[in-house]
């Protein structure tokens, strides 16, 4: 089984995968956008433009994020993790 960190951004999820991309030498092969999903006609308008899911796969390991439509993040209260079985 694989552990995934899954980090989640008010609103700049975008940029810290770019950054993430670079300094860590992967690839961002997933970048979608809410106003690209079904999703788009329940959420506001400003935060269409923004990520619901990125994934980024660097040396073998994968970091994905998002930009939650709900309110302003709070730091230190939260934390995802995704579990990929294997096999």
């Amino acid at each position: 089984m694989k552990w995934n960190p899954y980090l989640t951004f008010d609103g700049q999820c975008e940029a810290a995968f770019k950054f993430y991309e670079k300094c860590l030498g992967g690839k961002i092969v997933a970048m979608i956008r809410w106003g690209d999903t079904p999703a788009a006609e329940v959420v506001p308008a400003d935060h269409r433009s923004k990520i619901i899911h990125a994934h980024l796969v660097a040396n073998g390991q994968v970091l994905m994020g998002s930009d939650p439509p709900a309110g302003p993040t709070l730091r230190g209260d939260q934390g995802l993790l995704y579990l990929a079985p294997s096999g």
